[in-house]
């Protein structure tokens, strides 16, 4: 009885799930339906002259945002809820460790070795922030890109500066203000290029004192998040799905933001961490291939 009454809430959840995922669809038009129209055929063809090339799991994933067909429940994390893009069938936990992957592992070491040109550079810069920070999310204004792509509810007492970025890399490049204002950091950076997703930022996060972020997920699983602390002072955390961390300043942290995460900073004193989206290393290169396709397509 115990269990049936755990299924019935997954059911609930997983209901819940795709009445959310019809809300934050992007609205196609004439021609985009065409074109995606046109992708499902090109995916029927690779399938077959692919046949071990992992092509179904794109496809399906496709099918599963368009609503076209529903995943096995027991097969979904209920924890992990992207808003955007669910892609099916890669392998998800809260938490990763440097040694889980060699990517993780080569972006570890490459921003930990060079944790100090990079703090130096925040820290020369980060007493003008206001001149080049902006907000995450301004409450007096429209909903910003990351409200739009995330389920992230804050409370009505947060203020614009209460959590600011800083972009570094947006579009698949750096920024013109990052190569000036941060040379050595973008040096460091760039060494890692092939490793970061072309779609999402790399940014400085700054969190004002006495601020929590609530419960929320990100926009989608194909990518793991690395944060490099910088500034950390006592009383700071992140709970990613059951398990709390903390950052510790010159130390990374690897962790899936598409499964429910909130972050908090209950100290005096601002929280900095330089935060890196990196392709989700069991994606293969014709699945990340196909995925960009279809993020240019629409």
């Amino acid at each position: 009885m115990r269990n049936g009454g755990k299924k019935v809430t997954i059911l609930q959840e997983y209901q819940k799930y795709k009445e959310s995922l019809q809300n934050h669809k992007i609205l196609l038009s004439k021609s985009d339906k065409v074109k995606i129209k046109i992708v499902f055929l090109l995916l029927k063809l690779l399938i077959f002259l692919f046949p071990k090339g992992n092509i179904h799991r794109f496809e399906n994933s496709l099918k599963f945002y368009f609503g076209l067909i529903d995943i096995n429940i027991d097969d979904w994390n209920p924890q992990q809820q992207p808003p955007l893009f669910l892609y099916l069938g890669l392998p998800s936990k809260p938490w990763y460790e440097p040694d889980d992957y060699e990517v993780f592992k080569i972006v570890a070491n490459t921003l930990e070795e060079g944790v100090k040109e990079i703090k130096n550079e925040l820290l020369t810069n980060i007493p003008n922030k206001n001149n080049f920070f902006t907000p995450v999310i301004d409450p007096s204004s429209d909903r910003s890109t990351y409200e739009q792509s995330t389920d992230i509810e804050l409370p009505a007492s947060h203020k614009k500066d209460d959590w600011l970025v800083f972009t570094l890399w947006v579009n698949g490049k750096f920024t013109q203000e990052s190569r000036y204002l941060f040379p050595n950091t973008v040096n460091i950076l760039s060494k890692l290029e092939s490793f970061i997703d072309p779609f999402e930022d790399v940014y400085f996060l700054v969190l004002k004192p006495g601020v929590v972020l609530p419960p929320h997920h990100d926009p989608s699983n194909t990518y793991i998040t690395c944060q490099l602390g910088l500034i950390i002072p006592e009383s700071c955390g992140i709970r990613v799905g059951s398990e709390t961390r903390s950052w510790t300043e010159g130390k990374t942290l690897f962790f899936d933001q598409s499964i429910e995460h909130e972050a908090w900073n209950k100290s005096q004193k601002e929280r900095v961490v330089l935060l890196v989206h990196l392709r989700h290393p069991e994606l293969s290169k014709f699945e990340n291939f196909l995925y960009e396709l279809l993020r240019n397509t629409i």
